[in-house]
């Protein structure tokens, strides 16, 4: 099996997978119900496999988060990064509204390869509720896969691609990024 020599974190199980998520949302929820009128952008990294962190790509993460709280400049109420085992998160609460977010959010993922790796959530209250903006509010096409372009969600689903050639895709453009934020 390909192994990614970026990624020198330690191994986490699906149950460490399912309490992070589970933590998320904790703290999603928090971050809104204290500031219910914000919009919150929740970063996470499409990383897969066992490994969802290392040196080199918690390195390229915070290069590109800080790009990102540039852009995003004074809207940016408060942000968090955290590089945790299960892959680094950031947290940015936003006085901008879900739709223009998210309209800014679709653009920074075609600035850089890097990006194809983020998840980039946007977050806010309806009805008390958390609720995730998506690609269909805005009418745009889905996300495209790593691999092939098609329809990312379609081939996750699907298993279309093996776990070694997506990790492969991941390895290089790790490695891009990392040359060029070096």
């Amino acid at each position: 099996m390909f192994k990614l020599t970026i990624l020198d974190g330690p191994q986490v199980n699906l149950g460490q997978m399912l309490a992070a998520k589970d933590a998320r949302v904790v703290k999603e929820r928090a971050l809104l119900m204290a500031a219910p009128t914000n919009t919150l952008l929740h970063v996470t990294l499409r990383i897969p496999g066992p490994v969802k962190t290392g040196t080199r790509i918690e390195a390229v993460f915070s290069a590109v988060m800080q790009t990102l709280t540039q852009q995003l400049g004074e809207a940016v109420r408060s942000s968090d990064i955290d590089l945790l085992p299960t892959g680094p998160e950031a947290y940015f609460l936003t006085t901008l509204s879900p739709l223009s977010l998210k309209r800014l959010m679709v653009a920074f993922e075609n600035q850089q390869r890097f990006c194809d790796l983020l998840d980039l959530d946007v977050i806010t209250l309806r009805d008390a509720e958390l609720y995730q903006v998506s690609r269909t509010d805005l009418a745009l096409p889905p996300r495209a896969c790593l691999v092939c372009g098609g329809d990312a969600k379609a081939c996750a689903r699907s298993r279309r691609h093996g776990l070694p050639e997506v990790q492969q895709v991941v390895e290089t453009i790790v490695k891009e990024s990392a040359s060029q934020t070096a």
